[in-house]
């Protein structure tokens, strides 16, 4: 209760929470008592804070569990959530985040920038209150009471025959060499950039190793795929001619750049398909359209059942291969083999069997 300080000739207030006193003078008695009213709820707010999780420490937790655990694509999504979310909410207690708070923010991101970013952004604080709840006990996951926004799915562009040919046909032999690598298996494009000779290619058991991070705990879950006899016989020329004859890696820096040395791995090569895009003159598409392509030949043209085509895409769920084509089961050389054009030979040598050296024509019969 307040007092009168007779030294100061005032009425002065005080509160006392946990080992912290807190004291302010007043003219009057009344207003030194309503002070000490608010300052209690204020203060004790602030402790009961103090002692609870709040959300930029629950996100820091986090995202250094997805560091550890996601590929660098995935983690900077992650990381793009985060930042959005904390800039919305504020460092609120964990507890304090109910589902309004977080319906109201994906209602914010689908108004300024879709229905689709603000889903993704909904899949990422499920994941995050999931972890929470295994990893830090956090009771109740509020995401799981928020259903997905709708939105139009866009269609994603699958080139056509004729416009990959004209692609395949202005590529070099280098180029011709990496487009079949995809164009024979179906590659995701890390896939094919994390191959090693000795590790990813079995020449004699004409087999190629393709390994992804897309499984739930974010480790490498890898898969052998039979060769195609155009791809064995890409990969042969490609071994007897590659540039750097001692690099581990199938495709690398030939070259000193700016971040690379010789025998690098290549991480992205982003610019690589819109240059031959360009050159062919042909609306742009990348690695991931090549997969679809792939996809959609053997379902539409070949007639291979989506089951099949699902194991050949390494999808976990055939709803994701469904998104790839609208279309039993045979022997997965046999159906690979589809994917053959009329014929690089078998022959382990510098030289395929037929095709032009410099402009790749050997590639051009998909």
């Amino acid at each position: 209760m307040p007092y009168f300080d007779e030294a100061r000739q005032k009425w002065r207030a005080q509160v006392r929470v946990g080992y912290r006193k807190h004291t302010r003078l007043f003219a009057r008695k009344k207003d030194a008592a309503e002070w000490e009213v608010q300052a209690r709820k204020e203060l004790e707010k602030q402790e009961r804070m103090n002692s609870l999780l709040t959300l930029s420490d629950f996100v820091i937790q986090y995202l250094e569990h997805a560091k550890q655990r996601f590929v660098d694509k995935t983690f900077k999504e992650k990381f793009a959530l985060a930042e959005n979310f904390l800039r919305w909410t504020g460092n609120l207690p964990v507890e304090e985040v109910f589902p309004q708070v977080i319906h109201e923010y994906l209602i914010h991101q689908a108004k300024t920038r879709s229905a689709n970013a603000a889903n993704k952004d909904r899949k990422n604080l499920l994941a995050m209150w999931s972890w929470g709840g295994k990893i830090l006990d956090i009771p109740l996951n509020p995401v799981t009471k928020i259903e997905k926004l709708p939105h139009d799915r866009q269609p994603q562009y699958t080139p056509s025959p004729e416009d990959l040919a004209k692609v395949l046909a202005v590529a070099t032999r280098e180029e011709g060499v990496f487009l079949s690598c995809y164009l024979q298996t179906a590659a995701r494009r890390g896939e094919v950039l994390r191959w090693k000779w000795d590790e990813d290619i079995e020449f004699n058991k004409e087999e190629v190793r393709l390994g992804t991070r897309k499984t739930r705990d974010g480790s490498m879950e890898y898969e052998w795929l039979p060769m195609t006899d155009q791809l064995l016989g890409q990969l042969w020329y490609w071994y007897w001619n590659r540039p750097v004859k001692d690099s581990p890696y199938v495709f690398c820096w030939d070259q000193k750049g700016r971040f690379a040395e010789p025998g690098d791995q290549f991480t992205g090569r982003r610019r690589f398909m819109d240059s031959l895009c360009t050159r062919a003159g042909v609306k742009p598409f990348g690695f991931h359209a090549i997969r679809r392509y792939v996809a959609s030949m053997l379902a539409d043209t070949h007639q291979i059942s989506s089951k099949t085509v699902q194991r050949i895409l390494r999808h976990k769920n055939l709803q994701t291969t469904e998104r790839y084509l609208y279309n039993v089961n045979r022997d997965l050389r046999g159906v690979l083999g589809l994917l053959n054009g009329d014929g690089l030979t078998k022959s382990p040598t510098a030289e395929p069997h037929t095709g032009n050296k410099e402009t790749g024509d050997s590639y051009n019969r998909q």
